[in-house]
């Protein structure tokens, strides 16, 4: 009586094979990636990893000079400090610079900072003077 009783209450039987493995395989990765982008955001807005806002640290600007390097403005208790970092080596403060200095909100990013790295390079006494340049001579 038992096998009649399981024969009964079975429910049609599943799609097999390689093309229902594969929509199988890729809504369960969609499904783990939607969890894990809404784990991330959570944990952000809790300030929770890398995208944590911190109170007294704050990357005011990045510029990556190549692939390993890259210069950082950041800001530490009211002082702006211009770190560089690269390859293997340790992050290294290159110059502290005066916060007043530093433009609040740049129109443009790349600009500004580069006015930062101008203001943050040492004065040399003998600056060459700019070239002059002439239109060349037309033919007429």
């Amino acid at each position: 009586m038992l096998p009649i009783f399981l024969q009964a209450s079975s429910s049609p039987p599943l799609p097999s094979g390689y093309g229902a493995a594969l929509l199988q395989t890729l809504v369960s990765l969609v499904a783990v990636c939607l969890l894990a982008w809404l784990l991330l955001r959570w944990g952000a807005r809790k300030g929770l990893g890398v995208g944590g806002r911190g109170g007294r640290i704050r990357v005011i600007e990045r510029v990556a000079l190549d692939a390993r390097r890259s210069l950082y403005l950041v800001e530490v208790g009211g002082k702006v400090l211009l770190v560089g970092t690269g390859d293997a080596a340790s992050p290294s403060l290159l110059t502290e610079l005066d916060p007043e200095a530093i433009p609040s909100a740049p129109a443009e990013r790349r600009s500004a900072f580069a006015s930062v790295l101008q203001r943050a390079r040492p004065r040399s006494t003998a600056e060459p003077a700019p070239a002059e340049t002439t239109p060349p001579p037309s033919d007429g």
